[in-house]
C-alpha cells in the first residue's frame, strides 16, 4: 500500500492507516513473545523432568546465592540452637546449653527436672536448620541414663 503524506502548514503528517499498521505490528510482536514463553514452559513440563517444585527450588537456591547466604557454620548453628532454646516458651526456663561439634552435630548439656524436658530440649535443637545430629547429654533429675545420640529425621 502506498503511504500517503499530507502537507499541512509545512509539516508532513502520516495518515491513520500507517499508524494502525504500526500498532498492529507492535501488538503482534508482544502477543508472539508472550505465547512463546507460555508454550515453552508448558512443553518443558510436558516433555521433560521439569516440575513446578523443581523450578521453585531452583529459584530459592538462586535467591540465597544472590543474597550472599551460605551454609551455616558450626558457630552459627550453635548460636541458632541456643537462641531457639532461649526463645521457646517450653525450654527458656531450662538450664541447657548447646555446643556445636561440627558439620551439623550439636551437643546439649545441662540438667532438667525430668525426662520430658530432656526430650523437649532435643526436639527444639533438632528443629533448627542445619542441625543433623543432636547428642543429648542433658541430665534429668528423675532419670540417670546414658547420653544418647539422636539423628535428625526429616
Amino acid at each position: 500500500m502506498d503511504k500517503v503524506r499530507v502537507l499541512r502548514g509545512g509539516r508532513s503528517v502520516r495518515n491513520e492507516r500507517e499508524d494502525s499498521d504500526w500498532l498492529g505490528l507492535v501488538a503482534s510482536a508482544v502477543a508472539g513473545i508472550g505465547i512463546g514463553i507460555i508454550s515453552g514452559l508448558a512443553f518443558s513440563q510436558w516433555f521433560s523432568e521439569v516440575s513446578p517444585g523443581k523450578v521453585s527450588g531452583a529459584v530459592r537456591r538462586l535467591g540465597k546465592r544472590g543474597t550472599g547466604t551460605t551454609e551455616a557454620g558450626p558457630e552459627q548453628i550453635e548460636r541458632a540452637v541456643n537462641g531457639a532454646l532461649d526463645e521457646s516458651a517450653t525450654t527458656r526456663h531450662l538450664q541447657v546449653r548447646a555446643r556445636a561439634l561440627g558439620d551439623g552435630i550439636v551437643e546439649l548439656t545441662g540438667s532438667v527436672p525430668d525426662r520430658d524436658a530432656r526430650l523437649l530440649a532435643a526436639t527444639v535443637a533438632r528443629s533448627v536448620s542445619g542441625v543433623t545430629v543432636v547428642v543429648n547429654r542433658i541430665l534429668a533429675d528423675d532419670d540417670v541414663s546414658q547420653p544418647s545420640v539422636s539423628p535428625k529425621v526429616s
